[in-house]
C-alpha cells in the first residue's frame, strides 16, 4: 500500500474564508451610506456610478448591500474574494499530483 501524503491543514481553507468574511464585515461597517443611490447608476442588478465615492451601497430592492462597480476598489474586493475561493484549490494541486 502506498503511503498517502498528509492532508492539507484546515487553515489553508478556513484562513482565506475567514479573512474575506472579516473584510466584508469591516467594509460594511465603515463604508455605510444611509441614502439610497440614484436610479441612474443601476444597470439591472449592478450599480456602477464613478461619481459616487461609496464602495458599498444599499441594494435597490431587497435587503443588503452591493458593490459600486464604478469605484476601482470594488474590483480589488472582487478579486480578493475570487482569490480566497481559488486558493485552497491551487494549494491542493501538488497533493493531488502525488496521489497519482
Amino acid at each position: 500500500m502506498s503511503k498517502l501524503p498528509p492532508p492539507p491543514s484546515v487553515w489553508i481553507i478556513l484562513g482565506p474564508t475567514l479573512l474575506v468574511v472579516a473584510l466584508l464585515v469591516l467594509l460594511s461597517i465603515f463604508a455605510r451610506t444611509e441614502k439610497r443611490p440614484p436610479d441612474e447608476g443601476w444597470k439591472g442588478i449592478f450599480y456602477s456610478n464613478p461619481e459616487d465615492p461609496a464602495l458599498l451601497v444599499p441594494k435597490r430592492f431587497d435587503i443588503g448591500w452591493t458593490l459600486n462597480f464604478g469605484n476601482p476598489w470594488s474590483w480589488v474586493v472582487l478579486a480578493l474574494i475570487h482569490l480566497a475561493v481559488a486558493l485552497p484549490f491551487i494549494l491542493s494541486v501538488p497533493t493531488l499530483r502525488q496521489l497519482r
